[in-house]
């Protein structure tokens, strides 16, 4: 978040900790702080559901999954942002959402509301559903004729973790800066926020950026993309910039590029970098192979 570049790509999203030291530091205490609580809470929900019986665990961690992985699908925000490519995309896409969601459910970590992750809204979901989730797991367990010196230790440890953890978080929302706890409660999808980070600024640094995403986060604008490389290849070519290295040229699709020399002279250069990247690949397998043992 304190990332200046990110400050400047995605400044409704990044900076939200504040330049006031005391402040500054209050949010990266009261970060740790109710992060470790959220981990209390969930672990603590699983054991006493492992204690009604083990079925319970999968159904309680499936249903959860399951619904978040249903609600990106039909807001069709279920693409991740890496550009694998091809159907590597849906295994991708599919781990990372499973990986997030797990490690935000446990942790609550800040970042996770980004909107190529949960989604705002859905952590601040997610949050809550984690915290309501004890007490009534912890009823369950009871009607069930748990162990009754588990529930009371239970009970004495809700009634602390729970409202310690929101008084924190309270803290840490007080503290940020202000115009930042509406990215708490955003709806924003990761292709709605692909696409505006290329349409809505004129650094063509940033509108690059929208290369090194999934295709599947921008192909509803992407004859605004093409139409911005055919008006600015030729000017690239003699301008030089400094973010359009190799590897930024090699994300650019070929037929994009307008005149035929330069794309002929491109193809070449993709072809070259790619057989060079081949040759060391080969070569360090080569260098790197074990040695025989000789027998004593």
């Amino acid at each position: 978040d304190t990332d200046p570049v990110k400050r400047e790509q995605i400044p409704d999203f990044y900076g939200y900790v504040p330049s006031n030291p005391r402040q500054r530091s209050l949010v990266f205490v009261t970060m740790v702080l109710f992060g470790a609580g959220m981990l209390m809470i969930r672990c603590l929900t699983i054991v006493l559901l492992a204690m009604i019986g083990n079925l319970w665990v999968f159904i309680y961690i499936g249903i959860d999954l399951g619904l978040f992985i249903t609600s990106k699908i039909l807001r069709g925000d279920f693409w991740y942002w890496i550009p694998a490519g091809g159907a590597t995309e849906i295994y991708t896409s599919l781990l990372a959402r499973i990986l997030a969601k797990i490690v935000s459910d446990f942790t609550s970590i800040v970042h996770f509301r980004h909107p190529y992750e949960l989604g705002g809204f859905y952590w601040s979901f997610c949050f809550g559903l984690t915290i309501g989730s004890l007490p009534t797991v912890l009823f369950v367990y009871n009607k069930q004729g748990g162990i009754e010196s588990v529930v009371s230790s239970s009970l004495k440890l809700l009634y602390i973790i729970i409202p310690s953890t929101l008084a924190v978080f309270i803290v840490f929302l007080l503290n940020i800066n202000k115009k930042y706890r509406k990215s708490f409660v955003s709806m924003e999808r990761g292709k709605d926020l692909g696409m505006r980070g290329f349409l809505e600024t004129d650094n063509e640094e940033v509108k690059a950026q929208v290369f090194t995403r999934s295709r599947h986060l921008w192909n509803s604008i992407e004859s605004e993309v093409q139409d911005w490389v055919e008006k600015s290849w030729s000017r690239w070519d003699d301008e030089k910039p400094t973010w359009l290295d190799e590897s930024m040229k090699s994300r650019i699709p070929l037929e994009w590029i307008p005149s035929k020399e330069d794309k002929e002279y491109e193809k070449n250069r993709r072809e070259k970098v790619s057989l060079r990247y081949s040759f060391l690949k080969k070569r360090r397998k080569t260098t790197i192979s074990p040695v025989p043992r000789q027998s004593p």
